[in-house]
Formats: C-alpha cells, sequence, structure tokens
C-alpha cells in the first residue's frame, strides 16, 4: 500500500484490522534495510490492532531521489509524519538502529501528540556518545567504499532487501552528525528501551544513556544477543512488544 507524502510516495507494508480499538503499531527500519525486516512480526502484532512497516525513501518501492543530500533525518522524519498522518491516534512507535534516530528526529520537530508509546532497540541519541565506544555501521566515506561496506553488512546481518546506494551514503552522514542527548529529558511517553550485550555495532552504552536520560523508561538486556534482536529471537521480541504494548495507555493525554 502506497502513502502519499510531499515529496513521493511510500510503499508500506499494512497487517492487522482497519479501524481496530486499540493503538496501531509503526515499525521503523534501520539505515540499510527495508521495512521486510519487520515481516515475520507482523501477523502476530496484528490480531488485534493496526500495523504498519513504511519503506522510508529509498528503499522498496518507496521514491527515491538520485541526491544523497535527500536521506537526512529531517527528510525521514517528514516521510514518517505522513505515515502517522494517514493512521487514526494513538500510536506506538517503535525504531530499530537507525530508525531510532528517525524517531527521535520525528519527536524533535513534530513533537509527542498523537503517540502512546516508543520502544527503540538496537539505537542511540548520539553515535559518538560514549567516546570509546563509539557506534559505527559503515568504515568508509567514498561511495565505492560505502557501497562495499554496504554489501558485507547486509550479508553479515542477513538483509534481504536494501536501501539504495545514495540512501545508504547520505542516511550514514546524516546519522554520524546526530544528537538528540537533549532532547531525552523531555519524553514523556512510556518508553522501552531493548537491546543486545553483545551488541558490536552500537554498544550497549548507548542503551543505558537512553534510559538514564528519559524518565521512567524500561530497559530490557538480552544476553548473547547482537544488533537484529528481533532476528536473534522474534518470538522473544514480538512478545517483549506486545507486552509494552498492553501498558502503554489505550488514548493519548
Amino acid at each position: 500500500m502506497k502513502i502519499t507524502t510531499p515529496q513521493g510516495s511510500l510503499d508500506c507494508l499494512f497487517a492487522g484490522p482497519v479501524g481496530a480499538d486499540r493503538p496501531a503499531i509503526v515499525l521503523v527500519h534501520g539505515i540499510q534495510g527495508t521495512a521486510s525486516i519487520w515481516q515475520p512480526l507482523m501477523a502476530g502484532l496484528a490480531q488485534d490492532r493496526r500495523v504498519v512497516a513504511p519503506n522510508l525513501r529509498g528503499r522498496a518501492g518507496s521514491w527515491s531521489p538520485d541526491d544523497p543530500a535527500a536521506y537526512g533525518l529531517a527528510g525521514f522524519a517528514c516521510d514518517l509524519r505522513s505515515v502517522l498522518c494517514a493512521l487514526p491516534a494513538p500510536v506506538l512507535l517503535v525504531g530499530w538502529s537507525m530508525g531510532c534516530l528517525v524517531a527521535l528526529e520525528y519527536l524533535r520537530r513534530h513533537g509527542q501528540q498523537g503517540l502512546c508509546g516508543l520502544m527503540l532497540a538496537s539505537g542511540s541519541p548520539c553515535l559518538g556518545a560514549t567516546g570509546g565506544a563509539d557506534a559505527r555501521w559503515f568504515r568508509g566515506d567514498t561511495m565505492p567504499e560505502l557501497i562495499r561496506d554496504a554489501t558485507d553488512r547486509a550479508r553479515r546481518l542477513r538483509l534481504r532487501e536494501t536501501a539504495t546506494p545514495a540512501a545508504v551514503a547520505g542516511s550514514w552522514l546524516a546519522a554520524q552528525a546526530a544528537d538528540y542527548r537533549d532532547l531525552l529529558p523531555d519524553i514523556r511517553l512510556p518508553t522501552l528501551i531493548l537491546h543486545g550485550a553483545d551488541d558490536p555495532e552500537c554498544p550497549l552504552e548507548h542503551a543505558r544513556i537512553m534510559a538514564r536520560a528519559i524518565a521512567g523508561a524500561e530497559l530490557r538486556v538480552w544476553p548473547g544477543c547482537g544488533h537484529v534482536p528481533m532476528a536473534h529471537d522474534p518470538a522473544g521480541f514480538l512478545d517483549e512488544l506486545l507486552a509494552f504494548a498492553d501498558r502503554c495507555p489505550p488514548a493519548c493525554d
């Protein structure tokens, strides 16, 4: 299904009943992958609620500009805004990896109205937040180096679909410059932070920074888990998310 944005259309995965009484869930993918990363979970999430997994620009059937500058976090937040506006409030917002940065950019630009909860998986408020334990998804700085790194990373993370080269390059430049640490104390949503103890791409300290700064945030640390908890233990991830959704308020303030 397509959702129209001010700049182009987004290809989105939808599941669950239209007009369900329970809050919808919106799932935001990472820097290189697509909405397909969420596909194995959607049926389990959609028993009695609407679930939407958008392909942000540069991925799958969504609009894909050639300019890497089009893939800044502000643009992704604009894409996400169009998705949320197409759904009845309230919405539980879930981000994985770069999807956490997109969620935080959305909160900075558009506020928390219409949301009932926030789940941040394998994420960071600032990739260089810890000094000696920085989050780093790619090593290269040039387009050929990034394409090589992206190919290796997709194989390592078992990504079935990936973003275009321009989207990967532009997203990486934007992610490296992002810093949301000042935003965290202002978040007043029920928040679940889930992180693998053995995440090699985003060390656990990044999750702890968010958990300490967001009032009332819950931190779940999975032993033996790397950067993709929903692939490491799909059933466990589904249980965590559904249990958290049940703890979120049924309506916005």
